[in-house]
């Protein structure tokens, strides 16, 4: 059985903005329909990027120029396409369509609007402007949709934003948050202490039996998770959760592309924790939780390596009338690590967050 124990660390100076545990203001303005490339970005096979803007701006279409230039740098990224100076002054509010420097032809949604929010959307082929699909609610207990449960690729994890001052950086939040959990599964080095004792007092005692369990340290994350993309997101409340994906290029090869992470696979399966006993987040927030959830998940991959005894006391009475047995163990191992599975439960308005880890080795090529 794995241990419920779990870290309460932030990890060195990446900062993860996520959602609220419980219903809080502010409150995003819920809409029942949505162009579809909003939440589901890959349409028809292509992966496209949206980029988001504040829908008001001083400059004449500068909501417009923003949100567009974002989703092509996304773009570029991803597929490491070299953007020239010419290529971001290309940009315009109102032409669909722009050839890049590298050759590329690349493809302009009509900016869609919300009260707080603009979009734009950017991909290799002319983006549906007709279809309109009904928002997506994440709903955990019936895991709908299905991707909140299931993890049909490699390392595919969740981005969590919470509906913020700034509500068209929620995208980007969500982003960066699911950077930093593939960091963690990428690679990510433990270097804990644990501590378990034991006691058994006589009959007349005030404690006839009693375990205690310790743990002190942290998980560093070490990866450097390339090519994460946005595939599908939905609503839970007033927060947005994404899926990303690490995808392989498969619309467009340019000489420098930079090649995939090597991964080989194991078949050590573990359970990490968080929340089982009601305990919070510092700063309530669900991605926070479910880092601490991947941390406890990793240790337990990384106890399994290898664990130092530093000390071990052992006391007992041959009559069985007292015993005290003290441990103390030491973990220091880098290890990594893929999602295959992750269930989200909510006990009265707190989250109790379980992911499923399956150890793996290697390294980046």
């Amino acid at each position: 059985m794995h241990s419920s124990a779990f870290f309460a660390l932030l990890v060195g100076t990446v900062m993860l903005t996520g959602c609220k545990t419980l219903s809080q203001q502010p409150q995003k303005r819920q809409l029942t329909h949505l162009p579809c490339w909003v939440q589901s970005p890959k349409q028809a096979g292509e992966l496209g990027f949206i980029g988001t803007a504040a829908p008001f701006s001083a400059i004449p279409n500068g909501s417009e120029l923003a949100s567009r230039t974002r989703a092509l740098k996304k773009l570029a990224a991803f597929h490491a396409i070299e953007l020239q100076r010419s290529d971001l002054q290309g940009v315009t509010p109102d032409e669909s369509t722009q050839v890049l420097s590298s050759g590329h032809t690349i493809y302009y949604s009509t900016p869609f609007n919300t009260q707080d929010t603009l979009y734009s959307y950017v991909s290799f082929t002319p983006p549906d402007e007709s279809a309109s699909c009904r928002v997506n609610l994440c709903d955990f207990s019936l895991c709908q949709p299905a991707w909140l449960c299931e993890n049909e690729q490699r390392n595919q994890v969740l981005g969590v934003s919470y509906y913020t001052a700034s509500p068209h950086q929620q995208i980007s939040i969500s982003e960066r948050n699911a950077k930093a959990v593939a960091s963690f599964l990428l690679q990510a080095r433990v270097n804990a202490t644990e501590y378990l004792q034991e006691r058994a007092i006589n009959r007349d005692g005030t404690v006839q039996h009693e375990v205690s369990f310790n743990r002190n340290g942290e998980v560093k994350a070490q990866g450097m998770p390339t090519r994460l993309a946005l595939h599908q997101s939905c609503q839970y409340g007033s927060t947005l959760i994404g899926l990303y994906k690490p995808d392989v290029l498969e619309a467009v090869s340019t000489p420098t592309t930079s090649a995939m992470a090597y991964i080989k696979r194991s078949e050590h399966l573990v359970l990490g924790a968080f929340g089982e006993d009601g305990t919070m987040t510092s700063d309530n927030l669900l991605s926070t939780a479910i880092k601490l959830a991947i941390q406890d998940a990793l240790t337990e991959i990384a106890k399994n390596k290898g664990i130092t005894i530093d000390a071990q006391v052992e006391v007992k009475h041959q009559q069985g009338q007292y015993l005290l047995t003290s441990s103390e163990f030491t973990i220091n191992e880098s290890v990594s690590g893929e999602l295959v599975d992750l269930r989200i439960q909510y006990k009265n308005d707190i989250p109790v967050i379980y992911v499923w880890l399956l150890e793996t080795t290697g390294k980046r090529i």
